[in-house]
């Protein structure tokens, strides 16, 4: 880690946007089978799956749910029930930011065509693969990679420049030296055990002018005002149960990711520590959990519901962990049913907050065109 500090921005409010069209993030219904991807490693920790059946010898069944067998620091599932909620995540994150990514102008600067080599992009923690997905659709030139725990379900054919590998990035991604332009992180710390390593790695990946973008979710549900939930007991002023639910997820998730769990606050102090970055900066987004006010237009009543929709099911995907954290599975009923009838019947004003960052590294990404859209620009 070095210790000279770049230049950063920093905002509160408002919207992360981008120009991308929100064109239709759900082809089909079909599960298609994993490709066979087009990048090798002989790392030990890189496994290329080439089809859903091999794909499930990395899976384990848990209280009715499957989850990843490879790693015991994620204990979200990863079955089809998960993905279709990551995919639901996904396009209520596109809506509120305005497309697939913030920093547009970096973004496309990153990934413009180039004289000498292939523009590259990896998604870690990819989850159901549907922003890699995309993001091989709306820049056909580019190669993306999506990595994950588990094999991503997915619920269309990718494109030809989009393929899918597993790895563990708390085993290092030192084999990805020099590799990509950008790099996406999405709702990861909850299973990384060490960020700030994992933050070296990606300046190591990065090229000259590559991009990081980050978005974490901050586990202390807010109140109506956007101020955090404290309340711990039923009797407390303020006091939800969906707050109840997260604290004690909170607490399973920090056992088992102790330097990934917060770390969406810490990631813009870190990146500025760091002398390899042309521009830091921050930004923090509330989406309010079901559509309890009167006031809202037509598109903040959809995210509203989208967002209560979304959390509902991840809710109801925190048995395994809890389960396994030790709490009694008597207690785990009560606070999962409680949580989720407050939510049914919206009784609580409630947001989520999520926390965004970004770095762009120095040096000048050469031989990229000058100016314009790249091909297959969605305008």
């Amino acid at each position: 880690m070095l210790g000279s500090t770049s230049p950063s921005s920093t905002s509160k409010d408002g919207d992360l946007t981008s120009e991308e069209d929100s064109w239709s993030m759900t082809e089909g219904t079909d599960r298609a089978p994993s490709p066979t991807p087009s990048m090798a490693s002989m790392t030990p920790s890189l496994y290329s799956y080439k089809s859903s059946v091999d794909g499930r010898t990395m899976l384990r069944d848990m209280e009715g749910r499957t989850l990843q067998a490879t790693s015991d620091g994620y204990m979200l599932p990863a079955d089809d029930v998960e993905h279709g909620r990551l995919d639901l995540q996904h396009n209520l994150l596109k809506l509120k930011i305005g497309g697939l990514y913030f920093k547009p102008e970096a973004v496309r600067r990153a990934l413009a065509p180039k004289q000498d080599i292939t523009p590259t992009v990896l998604d870690i923690g990819t989850g159901s693969g549907s922003w890699a997905i995309d993001m091989g659709r709306l820049f056909p030139h580019v190669e993306i990679t999506g990595l994950d725990l588990a094999p991503a379900n997915l619920t269309s054919t990718p494109p030809p420049n989009c393929h899918f590998e597993c790895d563990d990035a708390n085993l290092g991604l030192s084999h990805y030296q020099n590799a990509f332009n950008l790099v996406h992180c999405r709702l990861l710390g909850l299973g990384i055990k060490d960020y700030r390593s994992l933050l070296n790695d990606i300046a190591g990946m990065l090229r000259p002018g590559g991009v990081y973008l980050s978005i974490e979710v901050d586990l202390r549900v807010c109140d109506g005002n956007c101020d955090p939930i404290f309340a711990e007991k039923e009797e407390e002023k303020g006091f939800t149960w969906l707050q109840k639910t997260m604290s004690a997820a909170h607490a399973a998730f920090k056992e088992r990711a102790p330097g990934g769990c917060d770390a969406g606050h810490d990631i813009p102090k870190w990146l500025k520590s760091m002398d390899c970055w042309e521009e830091t900066g921050e930004k923090k987004m509330y989406i309010p959990v079901g559509a309890w006010d009167e006031g809202m237009n037509k598109k903040q009543r959809t995210m509203a519901d989208m967002m209560l929709e979304d959390t509902r099911g991840l809710v109801q995907a925190l048995r395994p962990l809890l389960i396994s954290h030790g709490f009694f599975e008597e207690t785990v009923n009560r606070m999962l049913s409680n949580t989720d009838d407050e939510l049914a019947h919206v009784r609580k004003k409630q947001h989520w907050r999520f926390l965004c960052a970004w770095g762009i590294k120095k040096g000048d990404p050469s031989g990229t065109s000058d100016g314009g859209h790249p091909p297959g620009w969605a305008l």
